[in-house]
């Protein structure tokens, strides 16, 4: 019987392990709806909606790469709106996108895409940004950072001036 319980226990640290594939998780609407609540992002978050056919939702991701990596404090959440698969993790990887990752799991699309966002028609890249004080804006389309940093209550950098010793 222990030798059973033995077998199972690595059966499913092997499915969790497959499930988690490059750092997934799978998307359940229960899960979706609390990642689009207002209420439960504390810190700036980003939440960027993608696939891996969508050229525009690379240069979305680029942006935001850039972004996490100049605010530390920014959370970025990526959600590929499709099932798990090898190449996602790769276009993450070779975009350098930090952050927690989701894939859509076995729910219908639509139940998914309507507990993240209510007012969403599917068109990409979509992106949720959230202040952390309560506030929502979300974009359909490329966004710049200075846009980006405006809806996250981000404050624009300040570049140093070096020439003349100022």
């Amino acid at each position: 019987m222990n030798a059973m319980r033995f077998v199972f226990g690595l059966l499913l640290v092997g499915l969790s392990g497959a499930a988690a594939a490059g750092g997934f998780n799978e998307l359940d609407r229960r899960a979706a709806a609390a990642l689009g609540d207002p209420a439960a992002h504390r810190t700036p978050t980003v939440i960027a909606l993608w696939s891996l056919e969508c050229v525009h939702c690379k240069k979305n991701l680029v942006t935001l790469a850039a972004l996490a990596r100049a605010e530390p404090r920014l959370r970025l959440i990526t959600v590929a709106v499709q099932e798990l698969e090898p190449g996602l993790a790769e276009a993450l990887q070779r975009l350098a996108v930090p952050g927690e990752r989701y894939a859509y799991g076995p729910d219908a699309p639509e139940a998914l895409a309507y507990a993240l966002d209510p007012r969403w028609r599917g068109e990409l890249p979509r992106t949720l940004l959230f202040d952390g004080r309560g506030g929502a804006v979300a974009h359909s389309g490329v966004l710049g950072e200075a846009q980006m940093r405006g809806a996250l209550g981000l404050t624009v950098p300040h570049k140093e001036h070096t020439e003349g010793g100022r």
